[in-house]
């Protein structure tokens, strides 16, 4: 007996000690660990919400818009899905332009404004025009809101940055959810009044969170950016560590730049090979049938024929799309980001092949329904997200936040088409047909990833930044680094086109002398 006691005293302090070794391993989260970083992410992310209710929007409010107006056309019908989209590529634009010259924190605290007066003027529009200009003005969010993406790329570490940024794309999920389950028990015009209230969320979370402490060093604003820094580490070593980095890789901005300099720097290697290769994977994203079926969810599943109600149906599919973003979440921290675009285009494209053969052959109904719901499900673990994720990877700090605008603004303007084409297409090669072109589509872009793709996963925004330069380690000094020929063991510093040497190592040990001090200071 006293044996027994002994044992179970002897597992009890067991326990004991191991609640509260628990407890102080998530104190040291809460107090030095990623929990600041996790929360400012969460807070950017927000706005991908809205994100989901615009795109979501459309599937659930035709239906209900073509029961109460019989006489609207097909045409005026794939208007109204398709202006949610045109003016997105402006919004990209000019959020793109904004997010350089205001920062990331106002921006998207600024695209309430669209938002709230989209949905308002949605919500009480009378006429078919008034609905139109309210689906244009909501656009605008969709476009403006990849500076969220640029925000936690980043604020974030390299271990944690793929997660945080696929909390997008699964945030956005999660909206199309939310709007398909409200469409489907009420009217559009309280979904819109609903949309209205819920784009406060995102201004509210970012008052609270610093801006991008890189962005406000490449501004010189030293002070803020390792404020802001110490705010998102809680650790100063770790923030005065990152910050060095950051002063150390670049090249301090020169506000004496021509304009014929200025545009120097977008015929960069580093600039346009990744513009070339993520337009490309959106292309091939675009083809394989994911925004067709997210914004005509309701109308797709009653073209192609499923035993399921197609409002049941699109709240499955929207269900399916947040489970497998968190699978997909979860995913991009453990697999290369090559792997995972190959694998779930190819898994996507066999799934959407197979719901076309089944359609071929007259098979179940309910074949055809696995089948897509596969294909939303393989989507949304890396050919989604990856080429949104990777826009705010990929470019530069100097010119980040105009080529991920611009690159997003491509991308939007390819859903456009897309969106507007796709009754015409179903119309000449039937629905059975795009079931088809869909599946080679995808087949073909996940060999392409596979082939191109660059690889980002764990890696530092520098360290991406220089494979895409010709010569990695003589980098030319006009595109942020210094290239040094040895003369008789002597290193020289090459000069400018316009005669004046170019002291980039004085301005790095200026920077890091500059950020030691301070920090010094802070800490004492």
């Amino acid at each position: 007996m006293c044996k027994m006691r002994r044992v179970a005293a002897a597992r009890y302090g067991e326990r004991r000690a191991n609640m509260l070794a628990s407890i102080k391993g998530f104190w040291k989260v809460w107090r030095y660990g990623d929990l600041y970083m996790v929360l400012a992410a969460l807070a950017a992310q927000s706005i991908n919400i809205s994100v989901g209710f615009c795109q979501g929007f459309s599937a659930v409010l035709l239906p209900q818009y073509t029961h109460e107006h019989p006489a609207i056309t097909y045409e005026q019908t794939s208007w109204i899905a398709s202006l949610g989209v045109i003016s997105n590529p402006i919004g990209a634009l000019l959020g793109g332009m904004m997010v350089d010259a205001v920062g990331r924190r106002l921006l998207l605290q600024s695209i309430v404004l669209p938002n709230l007066i989209g949905w308002l003027v949605i919500a009480f529009s009378e006429t078919y025009v008034f609905l139109c200009v309210g689906r244009f003005i909501t656009g605008f969010t969709i476009g403006m809101s990849t500076a969220s993406y640029i925000y936690v790329a980043e604020i974030t570490t390299p271990e944690k940055r793929g997660v945080l940024s696929a909390l997008g794309p699964g945030l956005v999920s999660t909206g199309i959810f939310v709007i398909y389950s409200l469409g489907a028990f009420i009217h559009w015009r309280k979904v819109a009044a609903i949309c209205a209230g819920v784009s406060l969320l995102t201004p509210f979370l970012m008052y609270f969170v610093p801006e991008s402490p890189l962005w406000l060093a490449s501004k010189g604003q030293m002070k803020e950016a390792y404020s802001a820094m110490f705010w998102l580490r809680q650790n100063n070593n770790t923030a005065q560590q990152e910050l060095m980095e950051f002063t150390k890789d670049r090249k301090l901005e020169d506000e004496s730049m021509s304009f014929k300099q200025k545009m120097g720097l977008f015929k960069r290697r580093s600039v346009l090979k990744p513009f070339a290769l993520l337009i490309i994977f959106f292309l091939f994203q675009e083809m394989s049938g994911i925004y067709v079926i997210l914004y005509y969810a309701v109308d797709f599943f009653k073209s192609v024929g499923t035993s399921v109600n197609e409002f049941t149906a699109s709240i499955i599919v929207g269900g399916v799309r947040v489970f497998m973003g968190a699978v997909g979440a979860c995913l991009i921290n453990s697999f290369r980001r090559k792997t995972l675009a190959a694998v779930s285009g190819l898994l996507l494209g066999i799934a959407m092949l197979g719901a076309a053969i089944c359609d071929s052959l007259q098979g179940p109904p309910i074949i055809k329904l696995a089948c897509i719901l596969l294909h939303v499900s393989f989507s949304m673990v890396g050919f989604l997200q990856l080429p949104w994720i990777m826009s705010g990877e990929l470019y530069p700090q100097d010119i980040r936040g105009v080529m991920s605008g611009a690159t997003s603004c491509c991308a939007y303007i390819l859903i456009f088409f897309n969106i507007k084409t796709y009754p015409r297409l179903e119309y000449f090669i039937t629905s059975n047909g795009t079931l088809y072109l869909f599946g080679i589509c995808a087949l073909i872009g996940a060999a392409y990833c596979l082939l191109f793709l660059p690889e980002t996963k764990g890696k530092t925004l520098n360290e991406i930044m220089r494979q895409f330069d010709e010569e990695k380690k003589d980098a030319d000094p006009e595109v942020g680094y210094v290239k040094r020929v040895s003369i008789e063991g002597k290193p020289v510093q090459r000069r400018h086109s316009a005669g004046a040497t170019i002291s980039l190592e004085k301005n790095k040990a200026f920077a890091e002398q500059w950020v030691q001090r301070y920090c010094e200071k802070v800490t004492e």
